[in-house]
């Protein structure tokens, strides 16, 4: 994916970049930078950052590309507070993320929200198919339909299988057979930001940990109704 981002289809790569990826920049960004128009304004400011700098194209092809996109974006909030904030101003002023980082919080944070980024993708390309298993999945495991979005209600095996007029058997054949493609559109999804085999299974590990974390079962056996 990287490798688009410099040479003869560069822009084209970009916009699929920005795309693809704002949800995700924005919500790392809105950490840091409060309130939400402060948050907005860094983020539209940020792809000039990212283009000018050539941070992205000039990243070495063997780093994570997660840690390293969420490090950069990082050091740009902070930079931009500090252009922005007022001299002088009192420590209770400045955010307290750029008096003392926490650099484990920012990891799990960081991981967290690269979670939702990957799982809001992963289902929108499996809705492409098959948009019945997406909403189930939602449903029963109570997901967000956006990076920064709050879990929904879960809903049991019994109520979905009245919203849809199927058996409760029929609803528990959906989520396995969801499941297992959910994770085939995960596993595809991260193969554009690492290369190496082993890297790749060490973030679907770390990557499926979080997510049973928020949504137990999500890869594992089905919950009862």
């Amino acid at each position: 994916m990287l490798d688009g981002l410099r040479g003869q289809r560069a822009e084209e790569s970009w916009r699929w970049f920005i795309e693809r990826y704002r949800p995700y920049i924005r919500a790392c960004i809105s950490r840091l930078i409060r309130p939400r128009d402060r948050a907005d304004q860094a983020t539209d400011e940020v792809w000039s950052y990212l283009f000018t700098s050539a941070m992205l194209e000039n990243a070495d092809r063997d780093r994570c590309f997660r840690t390293y996109l969420a490090g950069t974006v990082r050091n740009y909030a902070y930079a931009w507070m500090r252009k922005h904030t007022e001299a002088g101003a009192s420590e209770s002023e400045v955010p307290r993320a750029l008096v003392a980082p926490d650099a484990q919080e920012h990891e799990i944070e960081d991981m967290r929200l690269w979670k939702s980024q990957v799982l809001v993708l992963a289902l929108e390309e499996l809705a492409k198919r098959n948009a019945e298993q997406v909403q189930v999945l939602r449903w029963f495991y109570g997901l967000p339909d956006s990076v920064e979005g709050n879990p929904t209600e879960l809903r049991p095996v019994s109520w979905i299988a009245r919203e849809l007029g199927l058996q409760a058997n029929a609803v528990h054949q959906i989520v396995f057979r969801a499941r297992k493609r959910l994770r085939l559109c995960i596993e595809n999804e991260l193969k554009e930001t690492v290369r190496d085999e082993a890297d790749l299974e060490e973030e679907m590990r770390l990557l499926y940990t979080v997510i049973e974390e928020e949504s137990p079962g999500l890869s594992g056996q089905v919950r009862p109704g």
